[in-house]
């Protein structure tokens, strides 16, 4: 069996590892000064070196002939034990499978307290060293603190955030950062000079993006490459076989929502899912993607995205971004987060993603509502007087854009009195829907929104008549709802204020949502989209209309009983 690559050019000195300059000349001069530290933490990325240089430092601990600069000579034979995994002093744990503190006493704690038995230092590497538990790590406190002048610890972890501050304290601190382009394709050079199979540069530098500066994958994609058994390999042939980079599925996406593409847009989600990739991960990447757009909108600075995704692509965004405005990318992504918390509910993994993409991309129905002279306003409904089915009862109920009128304070507008015939203005506040059952009205084409609302006081005085609505359809979701108050109407943005969190949590789940947004289009005539937030300044009694008023006990009582399925049978 063939050894891997990665396994293959492991680096055997200091000199040999591609970048962390910054962490190597540090090694190199404790080691040449003999001042080694007991306990060393290495944090990062993955594949960015941190076992390499681990490694590196057990072997030159213990080399018998130590080389200039603190360079392990390779051919004592301590160094060669290293180098093949015969050296019984140097410990390697795998903290994933070793995570309970029973591994930590017996693997660690006490083979520590043996000295060595060839070598001159006794090395732990703990990998992935933030899997272990807690109690593990309790149990490690004292040996890592003080440990025998003969064992050096090294910790390796992904994952820093999740260690103990008291772990952290008792060690050096070395952070890893990602190989930049330029280092990744020298070094991939290289490799392929040694494997003596010629490679276009082109197919280097893309290999190089794709890695995301990590070498271990870098060279992984290579040997998918070389796998083609050719000694020539082009571009054509390499792109047979790399993965497509998930930067340009990324920008795809993008592209779909920034011009409203909603139906493209789904089967591309579609086509993800069919390719077996993992919709939550890739949501992730794309709030970073929009991340790094957006900075770039900020500042100006695109390197850190260039290193990922080719000059064309980034030409393309550059382009984008100048037409967009940072609104609209923060909107996308606070969407995008808002939205996290249901992937783990949905049972159909891709539907979150469609609902953001909807939410997004999706616009009413119809033209936008045109601001009309008030004398227009009235043309349209003239017909509407002679009509006797206007003046009958059920026209004059109170219509929802009327409902609360009175407390509308605008000078220049006299309040309006209970009709006999309807007005023009509550006419015009009508919905459409109202309109087109009061026969024999027509509507012309092209203005059925002309009477949808267009402000936050025309939406308050309609708010009844929604809670109306969705008492019928769903009495549980009219219950929460009561505890709100529409606060804030944005373009097509609805904010509702509520007073406690749990009638907030219970409006966010996305089934009732989708019902309070079908409801509020058919009474205002325009969609929107509705956001909720906690009010502090709110209290009790700014939600007495949502309940009607001062309620009798006799309907307190049924609101109980309907809130619980019960049946008044005698009030006493």
């Amino acid at each position: 069996m063939s050894t891997a690559l990665y396994r293959k050019y492991r680096p055997k000195i200091f000199a040999e590892v591609t970048g962390q300059n910054h962490i190597k000349t540090t090694l190199q001069n404790e080691i040449s000064s003999d001042r080694v530290a007991h306990a060393y933490l290495f944090c990062g990325p993955r594949g960015t070196g941190k076992t390499t240089l681990a490694r590196l430092l057990s072997k030159a601990v213990n080399c018998l002939d130590l080389q200039p600069e603190g360079e392990p000579c390779n051919k004592c034979k301590s160094c060669q034990d290293i180098i093949d995994s015969r050296a019984l002093d140097i410990i390697e744990i795998d903290a994933a499978s070793h995570t309970g503190v029973d591994n930590v006493r017996e693997n660690i704690i006490q083979n520590a307290r043996f000295t060595p038995t060839k070598s001159k230092n006794k090395v732990f590497i703990i990998d992935e060293v933030h899997m272990l538990s807690i109690s593990a790590f309790n149990a490690l406190l004292k040996i890592l603190e003080e440990p025998p002048k003969y064992v050096i610890f090294i910790l390796a972890t992904t994952e820093a955030h999740k260690l103990p501050s008291t772990i952290i304290s008792r060690c050096q601190r070395f952070d890893f950062k990602k190989i930049n382009l330029n280092n990744l394709v020298t070094r991939l050079k290289w490799i392929v000079e040694q494997e003596e199979i010629q490679v276009d540069d082109s197919v280097l530098s893309l290999i190089a993006k794709q890695a995301g500066g990590c070498v271990r994958d870098s060279e992984s994609l290579l040997e998918q490459v070389l796998s083609l058994g050719e000694k020539n390999i082009t571009m054509e042939q390499a792109e047979l076989i790399l993965p497509k980079s998930n930067y340009i599925l990324l920008n795809e996406l993008f592209e779909l929502i920034i011009n409203k593409k909603t139906a493209e847009a789904l089967v591309f989600v579609d086509n993800l899912v069919k390719d077996g990739i993992d919709v939550s991960l890739f949501i992730e990447g794309f709030i970073e993607f929009v991340r790094k757009i957006l900075l770039y909108k900020l500042n100006g600075d695109l390197e850190e995205l260039s290193r990922e995704v080719d000059d064309v692509v980034v030409q393309d965004i550059v382009k984008k971004i100048e037409k967009l405005s940072t609104d609209h990318m923060v909107q996308i992504i606070k969407k995008c987060l808002s939205s996290k918390e249901l992937f783990k509910q949905s049972y159909i993994m891709q539907l979150p993603l469609e609902m953001i993409i909807f939410d997004l991309t999706h616009t009413s129905t119809g033209p936008r509502s045109v601001q009309l002279p008030p004398a227009e306003k009235v043309k349209v409904v003239e017909p509407v007087k002679p009509a006797e089915s206007v003046a009958q009862p059920e026209a004059i109920k109170q219509p929802p854009f009327a409902a609360g009128s009175a407390e509308l304070s605008e000078p220049d507008k006299a309040p309006i009195q209970p009709p006999k015939i309807v007005e023009p203005t509550a006419q015009i506040e009508t919905p459409v829907e109202q309109i087109a059952q009061s026969e024999p009205v027509q509507v012309p084409a092209g203005e059925e929104n002309k009477n949808s609302v267009k402000g936050l006081p025309e939406f308050q005085s309609s708010w009844d008549a929604i809670l109306a609505k969705v008492r019928d359809a769903n009495y549980s979701l009219y219950m929460s709802l009561r505890m709100s108050k529409p606060v804030d109407l944005i373009d097509d943005v609805l904010h509702l204020g509520f007073l406690f969190e749990l009638q907030r949590k219970r409006i966010e789940n996305l089934e009732t949502k989708i019902v309070l947004v079908e409801i509020v289009e058919a009474v205002v005539g325009r969609k929107l989209r509705i956001e909720t937030r906690i009010e502090s300044n709110l209290s009790q009694e700014d939600f007495a209309s949502n309940n009607g008023g001062t309620s009798s006990f006799e309907d307190k009582i049924q609101d109980v009983a309907n809130d619980f399925g019960g049946e008044v049978m005698d009030n006493k």
